[in-house]
């Protein structure tokens, strides 16, 4: 129906403000009330209650409009069904004005000519939708409605959730088909999750799209990008800005920052990487560093093709590794390595069996 416009009232109370003011799952009481209008949405006008709705409401109106619906800020979960079948009832039965449990539905022209509002005669449709914020263990009750709401949309669209009750899933949330999301998984924002991901437990998926067959454990990841069938985790921390190409690697306790790693790439556990292209084929060993800051300034790392750089390293950016160079363990480096060459930065060890600092030693004489 394209016959109504809507007005929602904004609404506070003394224990927790302006109700259009409190976010619930990534959007405001505000947004998820002008869902119901659809693109029927009017305007929002503060409301205390001492002004008569009609005068409140009456200088945002269009009389071209033949129904105009009055909903309120703190009753988030009214739903567009709702909204239509109170406008048909309307329009089917006559009326000049339908009250809703929480809000109202006029004939516009009669709302320009009255003052107040004069039938107590209340029309139900499904009451959930009408349960009102006017406190935090309210908000609380909604937010699990909506949270419920959310996740049997996703059921419904083929996604399985081991553990309902434990999955955080924002409004904005796309999820594709035969997706596995095991317990305590939070995902908020614009993410995207591809067709057979699968995110075991524990993860905080925000602002990222994770590609088909993408697999991600109990790690946090933010605003990047995730190749298909990767593996991230577990303990993973990718930070904004970061993609991440298919078949990578990303283990445990490895933390990427502002970088581009490319397909099929491994870096498995305790690494730092931070401000890096990287190419395929790389694998890069445990405790790496990647330095990107002198103090002062931020600088990158380049490295190319199915390069190895052996555990323990450091990469002092700005620096440039080619194609097919291998780096030895425990090697820091300054300058660049040329492609399919060797670099060993390391002191020559130097081994003295008869020292007399040797403490230990001293204690067995």
């Amino acid at each position: 129906m394209d016959n109504f416009r809507g007005i929602i009232l904004n609404t506070s109370y003394p224990k927790i403000g302006r109700t259009s003011d409190i976010e619930i799952l990534g959007k405001s009481m505000l947004d998820w009330v002008k869902i119901a209008l659809s693109g029927s949405f009017i305007a929002a006008v503060d409301y205390g209650g001492e002004t008569p709705v009609p005068l409140a409401v009456r200088p945002f109106l269009d009389l071209s409009d033949q129904y105009t619906v009055v909903l309120y800020s703190d009753t988030p979960l009214i739903s567009k069904r709702s909204v239509v079948d109170a406008v048909a009832a309307l329009e089917e039965n006559g009326q000049n004005v339908l009250k809703m449990t929480r809000g109202y539905v006029f004939r516009t022209a009669f709302l320009m000519s009255v003052d107040k509002i004069y039938t107590e005669q209340t029309f139900y449709l499904e009451e959930e939708d009408f349960i009102t914020a006017f406190n935090y263990k309210q908000i609380q009750l909604i937010t699990d409605v909506l949270k419920s709401r959310i996740i049997a949309f996703h059921m419904e669209n083929g996604v399985y959730f081991e553990d309902s009750q434990s999955a955080f899933i924002g409004s904005d949330v796309k999820i594709g088909k035969n997706v596995r999301i095991a317990p305590g998984n939070t995902v908020l924002g614009n993410t995207v999750i591809g067709d057979g991901v699968t995110l075991k437990c524990g993860n905080v998926i925000e602002n990222c799209v994770i590609d088909d067959g993408a697999t991600v454990d109990s790690s946090r990841l933010y605003s990047s990008f995730i190749g298909k069938r990767t593996k991230v985790g577990p303990f993973a921390y990718i930070r904004p800005d970061s993609v991440i190409g298919d078949d990578c690697r990303i283990g445990d306790f490895v933390e990427i920052k502002k970088s581009i790693i490319g397909n099929g790439s491994k870096i498995s556990h305790l690494t730092y990487v931070g401000d890096c292209e990287m190419g395929s084929g790389c694998n890069v060993g445990c405790g790496v560093v990647f330095c990107n800051y002198d103090g002062k300034n931020k600088h990158k790392t380049l490295v190319g093709n199915n390069v190895f750089i052996g555990s323990n390293c450091n990469l002092i950016a700005p620096i440039k590794v080619g194609d097919g160079a291998f780096i030895a363990a425990g090697s820091t480096l300054t300058d660049g390595v040329p492609p399919d060459a060797l670099a060993v930065a390391r002191a020559r060890q130097t081994v003295k069996p008869e020292w007399q600092g040797n403490k230990f030693r001293k204690q067995d004489k």
